[in-house]
């Protein structure tokens, strides 16, 4: 028992740090926007911030319009997949704790399609950020690789096969 426990606890740990990205995403979304907007207001030529009456410049002069605004949106648009990611996976790590057990058929349904959701949306949110891209002429944007989202979703659904066969062996033992 003295196993379950430490699982419990790194569960427990991996929720906490799961809430704190998950916040931290949302941040960086809403500073997605909120710079979006700063950058269009900037370009129709109107001033955002000043300092004791003289305009501060918050962008670069070298980039145009378009590029600040790919790179902006596209950054957005994976942070808000990732912020999608992370609440389901505090969901899921909230319903394990409650279960006392990572080994239950509801808790390896829910890692299962957390696994699923891992490979899919974020391939989904790259290709609204290269076609956000392509729509605005930008040569160049941030990282938009989704390698590392796949190769967790295989992991994720692999490790939901293992705790539904220990749902299963928990189930035979009580018989």
């Amino acid at each position: 028992m003295k196993q379950l426990e430490t699982i419990q606890k790194t569960f427990r740990v991996l929720g906490i740090l799961a809430k704190i990205a998950w916040i931290f995403s949302i941040a960086g979304a809403v500073l997605c926007v909120v710079g979006a907007l700063c950058a269009f207001v900037w370009y129709s030529g109107g001033q955002m911030f000043s300092l004791m009456g003289e305009p501060v410049t918050i962008f670069a002069t070298g980039k145009g319009m378009n590029e600040l605004l790919a790179v902006l949106l596209s950054d957005l648009v994976m942070l808000a997949s990732e912020a999608i990611l992370l609440f389901f996976a505090g969901k899921y790590l909230k319903a394990e704790q409650a279960e006392g057990t990572p080994f239950t058929e509801t808790g390896a349904d829910m890692l299962q399609k957390l696994g699923i959701r891992c490979i899919w949306l974020p391939i989904v949110a790259a290709v609204i950020a290269g076609i956000i891209v392509v729509c605005l002429g930008a040569e160049e944007t941030g990282d938009i690789s989704n390698l590392p989202s796949l190769v967790t979703g295989i992991v994720l659904i692999l490790a939901a096969m293992i705790f539904r066969y220990g749902a299963a062996l928990e189930e035979q033992c009580k018989r």
